[in-house]
Parts: structure tokens; sequence; C-alpha cells
């Protein structure tokens, strides 16, 4: 215990799963070499947790701290960390990434069973100076990046990621999603396409996503409308089941509400399952993403690439994405009772801090236990 820190614990997290396997197909022998892929994972991880802002000052952290540089396997040289950041793959960091989800995400508690088996698809934009960023292209004479994300409700989780220049429409080809059977996605109207939304159905999905206003539609049957109570926050004022124009004989159902500002929303769902009102309230989580990427984007270092180049910035934000379902999986699992804004905050003011040299208290206690949890095998259950 005299050297673990916030940070090692993180990287022993890290050298629980077997990750280096996802980049022993990268070709460059000599980049596996300087720098594997398993390393730059720790790497990028504990820049998240360190004052550092720039490369430069990454490395130096790691160089000034013998704990640090052992744990993430040695000293970094700058441009052996540059040319990673330029050219290692990130679809091998987002594979990596994916097999720590299968690892940790048992670690934190579900919010229960409201809307199981639901995910929120959103993108948030990062502005980028387009003449450092010349592939980030955005707008004339500004440039941006548009990262796309899938998050399980219930775990508050991203389990998807596409990134792409901010000019691409969000329902351009190049953002896949992977849509997992039974599953039902919440969507807004910049995704809606039929394209799409057939896709989804033909994958055994459903989809939850606001209508377009100028979309044309035949009133099929009008359903029974129950009452809502005004404690919902909406008022529901229709529930059909429609055709589309070039759909066929596809019935779909049409959902329409009132907020209290009087905007009216209508939502265009396959799921005949549901109560109108449920079909809205689905709609409504799909604000949970949006407030998701800001505590993305405010608590961990995105907004400043570690590199200019396309393949740099994904890498980063894999990164990020790590160290949140990390920190989420020792808050969640070690008892820490406070935020887990709080828990974030403490374990980056103290991220280099021996555990036994912590006051005695809530955050002391919670990492002792995640150290004691790190040792046991790792396909035991969390107690």
């Amino acid at each position: 215990m005299q050297s673990i820190t916030v940070i090692t614990l993180l990287l022993q997290a890290l050298e629980r799963v077997p990750l280096q396997q996802f980049f022993e197909t990268d070709p460059y022998e000599s980049r596996r070499a300087a720098l594997p892929g398993a390393r730059l994972v720790k790497v990028l991880t504990a820049f998240q947790l360190l004052s550092a802002t720039k490369l430069r000052g990454l490395v130096s952290a790691i160089e000034d701290n013998q704990s640090l540089q052992r744990a993430v396997g040695g000293p970094v040289a700058r441009n052996t960390l540059s040319n990673a950041l330029r050219q290692r793959d990130p679809e091998q960091m987002i594979e990596a990434w994916l097999e720590l989800l299968q690892t940790y995400q048992p670690w934190v508690r579900r919010l229960g069973r409201k809307f199981a088996r639901v995910a929120l698809i959103d993108a948030s934009l990062l502005k980028l100076s387009l003449a450092a960023f010349a592939w980030a292209e955005y707008r004339d004479q500004t440039g941006a990046a548009k990262m796309h994300a899938v998050l399980d409700w219930a775990c508050r989780i991203p389990t998807q990621l596409v990134i792409t220049a901010g000019k691409l429409h969000d329902v351009n080809p190049a953002v896949r999603v992977r849509w997992e059977r039974h599953w039902t996605y919440v969507q807004d109207r910049g995704y809606l396409s039929f394209a799409r939304l057939a896709e989804i159905i033909e994958a055994g999905a459903h989809f939850v996503v606001r209508f377009k206003d100028r979309i044309n539609y035949q009133i099929f049957l009008r359903l029974p409308l129950p009452p809502t109570t005004a404690d919902r926050g909406f008022s529901l004022t229709s529930d059909w089941a429609v055709c589309l124009p070039g759909w066929g004989d596809a019935i779909l159902r049409l959902v329409s509400y009132r907020l209290p500002d009087g905007r009216l929303v209508r939502v265009l769902t396959d799921r005949f399952d549901l109560s109108a009102a449920s079909v809205a309230e689905l709609y409504k989580e799909r604000w949970k993403i949006e407030n998701w990427w800001r505590w993305i984007k405010q608590v961990f270092k995105i907004k400043e690439p570690l590199g200019r180049s396309e393949h740099a910035l994904p890498l980063q934000i894999v990164g990020a994405f790590i160290t949140d379902l990390l920190l989420r999986a020792f808050q969640q699992s070690s008892g820490f009772t406070s935020s887990l804004y709080e828990f974030v905050t403490r374990c980056r003011e103290q991220s280099l801090v021996p555990v036994t040299r912590l006051t005695r208290g809530a955050l002391r206690e919670a990492l002792e236990k995640i150290a004691k949890l790190l040792t046991q095998p790792i396909d035991q259950p969390v107690t």
C-alpha cells in the first residue's frame, strides 16, 4: 500500500485485462516496441488525472515522478508518444475500451428496470482550429469534430463511439451504429432517416425518434388517449398508427405531446407495447445523454487535443471514456456515498498521493477497498 495511488489503482485495473491482444495486428513492429498499445492506454488514462494539459507536460510529469513512471512501464519520449497518437489505429483503442467495459460494467450499479435495454444516441461538437486541424471541416473558416456516442441509459456508460468531421450529417452512412437485438434506441430528429430505421428493425431492435415536421404520413388508426397527470411534465395530444410514404404496409406509431411552454413534440416509434405516456417519457430521457456529454467535456480533458492528426483526438477521447468508466466503477463498488463529481474531483486532487498518506476518511476507505477488490480474481463477483 505504500506506493499505491489513485493513478496506480487505475493502471492496475487496466493490467487485469489482456489489452495488448487488440494491438498485436498493428503492422508497424517498431511502433509496438517503442510504445505498445497497452502502454499507450495507460499513458492516456493517467493523463486524465494529471494536471498537465499538453503533450510536453504529460511527458515531463511521467519523467519527474518515479512511481508514475514505473506504473506506466517506464519513461515515454515525446516523439514516441507523438508518433503513436498520429499513427495508432483508433479502432484498436476502441476494442480495448470495449473489453474493459465488459469487465468493469458489472461494477457499476444500474439505475433500475424502468427503461431496461434502452440506449440514447446523440452527438456533441468539439470546436477546433481549422488551420491546425485541417481534417475537421465544419463551416467556412471554422473547424470542429463531431463525437457520436451510444449511451447505456441504465449505467450512464457509453458503449459505442464514432468521430467524424463536424460537417458530416448525423445520418451519413459513416456514422455506423451496431444495433443490438431487443434494445430501444432513443434519438433526436437529426438521426431520422428511413434507411436508418429500416436497419434498426431488420436487426430486431426498436427506435424512438423525434419526428420531422415536413415528412408526410397517413393516419391508419387513432388510438385511445388516456389522461396524463400534471406531474409528468407534458400533456398527450394524440396517439396514432401511421403509414409513411415509401414504407409499403409498415405501420408505425406517432405519439404527440405538448410541453408546459406550449411546444409540440412528435415522436415516431415501432413500439406498440408501451403506453403513449411511456413513449413520451422515453424520448424525454434523451436529455440524459446531453447531460452526460456536458459531464465528459467539463470533467475530462478532450477540449485540447494532444495531437493534431485525425487519429490523435479519438485516442484521447477513448482514454477519457476509459478513465470515466473506471472511476464510476471505483466509486460505486467502494461504498463511497458522496457524488461521482466529488469522487472524481478528490481523486484528481490526490492522484499521485500514496493512499497511506491520505487523511482517514471516506476517500481513503474507498480506495483501500478498491485495492483489495483489484487483487481478487477478475471473474469473481463484486461484493
